[in-house]
């Protein structure tokens, strides 16, 4: 079985390379080394099939050179026509992995890993990953993602060799960005693994506010919040009664708190302390609240 897969591997990658692509990638060189994947069920059928069909060719070759063939080797030969008719089919059967879906952007995914989509023919959202985005983007870059997806936006995909992930890229262009989709994988798992410490080993079972300060870049700002994205991925929302005072004002005509957008924009750093909001299933920020002054920043979110 282990030989049968490893020749598989080595003939589905010799097809690989006279396959066409799903879509033409211009940056992508025409001669490049692809990557080894694990074979196919198609590659392992043509395999078994093409192996099955040697066997019996030099029991032909015997045959035709006067030696005489068992009762067993003569009725093995009888099924080479049907072989031979299943090794076309198998040889026109299209690989799933080359198929291009549409699919619509459902969710921008928090912490922003990648995008969760409706794609045509599955009955349940999938995942593209920022590893297997085209291009990929990586761990330092991770808010590009809300810019070039947006919820509702159409695309073309297909789905990846293990038939659980998406991407928009190309066959030839994920071979060619193999080694870098790895190490953008591997990074984002790292991320993943500190995300769920802190979020909810730390915060989601202590219930209070993190002694830890959080620094963030402000990527969104509204009236009377503004969106901070920490640990590199997860953005939090920050109300402006849970804000430095030099950052809001008190609007005179309904005395809520609201932002003085002169002060805040994208871009700017600021640093938080975190707590788990459970009854809207999300993290908060603030950046006033310290040790014995809790109640107090709750006091005036209660009043706004």
């Amino acid at each position: 079985e282990a030989e049968a897969e490893a020749e598989a591997q080595a003939e589905g990658e010799a097809e690989a390379e006279a396959e066409a692509p799903v879509k033409a990638t211009s940056a992508i060189p025409k001669d490049f080394e692809r990557p080894v994947h694990p074979p196919t069920n198609r590659e392992k059928e043509l395999f078994k099939l093409k192996k099955k069909i040697r066997e019996m060719e030099e029991l032909e070759e015997k045959m035709a050179a006067g030696t005489k063939l068992a009762s067993n080797q003569e009725a093995k030969l009888l099924k080479k026509p049907g072989l031979l008719e299943e090794l076309s089919i198998w040889e026109n059967t299209v690989e799933p992995h080359t198929i291009e879906w549409q699919a619509t952007v459902h969710e921008i995914m928090n912490p922003m890993f990648g995008v969760l989509l409706k794609v045509d023919g599955q009955s349940e959202s999938m995942t593209m990953s920022a590893a297997h985005m085209s291009p990929p983007v990586s761990t330092e870059n991770l808010g590009e993602i809300s810019a070039r997806y947006t919820k509702g936006q159409e695309l073309k995909v297909r789905l990846m060799r293990d038939g659980k992930l998406c991407t928009d890229m190309s066959v030839d262009e994920e071979d060619f960005r193999y080694q870098e989709s790895q190490a953008i994988s591997e990074a984002l798992e790292i991320l993943k693994v500190e995300d769920k410490k802190k979020i909810y080993e730390e915060l989601w079972e202590a219930g209070t506010w993190s002694a830890e300060e959080f620094n963030g870049t402000v990527v969104s700002v509204r009236d009377n919040c503004m969106f901070v994205r920490v640990m590199a991925a997860r953005e939090v929302r920050v109300s402006a009664t849970d804000m430095s005072s030099k950052y809001v004002f008190k609007d005179p005509v309904s005395k809520v708190s609201k932002i003085r957008r002169d002060e805040v924009t994208v871009g700017v750093e600021v640093s938080l302390r975190l707590r788990w909001d459970y009854r809207n299933e999300r993290v908060t920020g603030s950046m006033i609240v310290q040790k014995g002054d809790k109640k107090e920043a709750e006091a005036e979110e209660v009043e706004a």
